[in-house]
């Protein structure tokens, strides 16, 4: 009979006693293995790490950076080195390294990976205004931007406990990023590959108001958001090549149909090549091409059919028209290219 073995992730940067706490923790309430990740932090710390190591050598995996990469590529050093070296391990719980994360939730989590090894399972806080104000304004608007970009409605967007398994591990693995927004990629992944997700209550545990984060608000914020209006960014400029071309058709007599035809010709090419590299990460293949290039001139047909019935019927001037009329498409088409184009399914799925 199979033993089906999990395992606890634990990536640490300059930490103090509290780390020691955590994994001695786990390592009395758990039979599973921890593992944990010197992400470059200062030679003081090497006595915490020891500390750890020696808590249970048999049961503890300490690695290293050499120097500090952030929480995203410290992530990603441990899964790989889960994948590669413990094949026989089905998935983790990731989990900070500050004391902020129960052992009784990390439990709970577990529990649920468990029963569901193919889902992402998030413990979820419940946040109040007795918690620190930049964590609850953070986690407030990140849940509404989130929730507009990728079209879920993640009760905590910025929760470290989760667990995964191997297989969304070695999909995270492609993740660019490298630092705060890692997590926010992992999210996006789980939506567009449709990972079922998976989210339970856990206690909300602020220690010193939060100071000991590394997570710095303004900088790690804008690159959060960044991740979600790369898709924004992508169509802007698209828009800026389509409205060119179509303008130089109307001046040049062309019709409304044609203009937008035209238009669509020539900047689908860009348009594809912005969001398979840069947005949604999907790797380009000759028959997502195709899917892309048959669904943009339909949505060009429709866009300008609604066109010229304002033109015609509402008598709105053409670029009025135009500019209405694909800034309510811009929603529709992100859902559709999000769901159905730029999707890749795991392949456990």
């Amino acid at each position: 009979m199979k033993i089906t073995i999990f395992g606890f992730v634990i990536p640490a940067y300059n930490p103090d006693e509290k780390l020691v706490d955590v994994v001695r923790s786990i390592l009395k309430e758990s039979d599973y293995p921890v593992f944990i990740i010197d992400d470059g932090s200062k030679e003081v710390c090497g006595t915490i790490f020891e500390q750890v190591k020696q808590l249970n050598p048999s049961r503890v995996t300490l690695l290293k950076h050499a120097v500090n990469l952030g929480k995203g590529a410290a992530l990603k050093t441990l899964f790989n080195y889960i994948l590669v070296k413990h094949p026989e391990i089905e998935g983790v719980v990731t989990l900070d390294s500050d004391g902020q994360h129960a052992t009784k939730d990390s439990l709970r989590v577990l529990a649920e990976l468990e029963k569901n090894p193919e889902a992402l399972v998030l413990g979820y806080r419940t946040f109040s205004k007795d918690i620190p104000l930049k964590s609850y304004i953070g986690n407030t608007i990140s849940r509404v931007v989130y929730h507009l970009a990728l079209g879920y409605k993640f009760k905590d967007t910025q929760t470290g406990l989760r667990g995964l398994g191997k297989a969304f591990m070695k999909s995270s693995l492609t993740i660019v990023s490298n630092r705060f927004e890692f997590e926010t990629e992992q999210l996006a992944k789980a939506v567009n590959e449709h990972i079922p997700i998976v989210e339970i209550p856990i206690e909300t545990i602020y220690i010193e108001n939060n100071k000991a984060t590394s997570f710095r608000p303004l900088v790690d914020s804008f690159k959060i958001y960044f991740v979600l209006l790369r898709y924004a960014f992508a169509s802007i400029i698209t828009a800026v090549v389509d409205f060119f071309v179509f303008v130089l058709s109307i001046t040049m007599g062309a019709n409304v149909f044609w203009s937008n035809m035209l238009a669509r010709t020539v900047s689908i090419g860009v348009q594809y090549t912005l969001l398979d590299k840069y947005v949604f990460y999907a790797k380009a293949k000759i028959w997502r091409f195709v899917l892309f290039a048959v669904y943009v001139y339909m949505m060009g047909i429709v866009s300008a059919t609604l066109q010229m019935k304002l033109i015609e019927q509402m008598g709105f001037p053409v670029v009025l028209a135009k500019v209405l009329v694909e800034g309510v498409l811009f929603f529709v088409n992100f859902a559709f290219l999000r769901l159905y184009i730029f999707t890749t399914r795991s392949k456990s799925q």
